[in-house]
């Protein structure tokens, strides 16, 4: 199959787009608005986008209403998000989350998950996440209008927690983490098994 991408609808090119990168690292975001309510989302268009300064990307979709989402509200105002790694056994919580919430409704109580206090930042993180990852506001890129546009949010990394029981000799152990994926549709996958190839020199 061949596609002219002028030539598609925008939920056609988004489903061949997210069907054909894949798996996507999911990024649970946490954030607090100015009231201090809590909340919290996970977004599979995301990576790290630097070391040097360490930086991770996560791109925000604009909803068709062009309301911005709670999270990237939050983020524009605060400046601050905790980034949640998504491992196998919070996967059905975090599906929870997924929904299109009022901005009031505070995802940790609808998904019954406790918070952990930030070191560096005021929103929580989820406490039951292997691996938490505090961030503040970087830049914010905007592409296009309407439904579909992208955001692209730069947080830099201040802080990170990682799960006694996933490090193992020195980092993170990938088996132990269990990682969670996100495939086309409502499709998600772990990243095993693994196979590993040594780098040229």
């Amino acid at each position: 199959m061949e596609f002219n991408v002028q030539q598609l609808e925008r939920t056609n090119l988004y489903q061949l787009l997210v069907g054909c990168i894949l798996p996507r690292p999911i990024a649970w975001v946490s954030t607090q608005d100015l009231k201090g309510v809590c909340n919290l989302a996970p977004f599979s268009f995301f990576n790290v986008m630097s070391v040097t300064p360490p930086l991770l990307g996560i791109s925000i979709l604009k909803q068709a209403s062009e309301r911005d989402k709670d999270t990237l509200a939050n983020i524009r105002l605060t400046g601050e998000l905790v980034v949640n790694i998504v491992n196998r056994p919070l996967a059905e919580a975090m599906n929870v989350t997924c929904g299109a919430y009022a901005p009031e409704v505070d995802e940790f109580e609808l998904a019954g998950l406790a918070r952990a206090a930030s070191v560096t930042v005021k929103p929580p993180g989820v406490a039951e996440a292997p691996v938490r990852l505090e961030c503040t506001l970087h830049q914010c890129l905007s592409f296009g209008h309407g439904s579909g546009a992208g955001n692209l949010v730069l947080a830099e990394v201040k802080y990170i927690h990682v799960a006694d029981e996933v490090w193992r000799d020195g980092a993170v152990d990938d088996l132990a983490l269990q990682a969670v994926g996100k495939l086309g549709g409502d499709r998600y996958s772990l990243a095993e098994p693994a196979f590993s190839l040594a780098r040229p020199a």
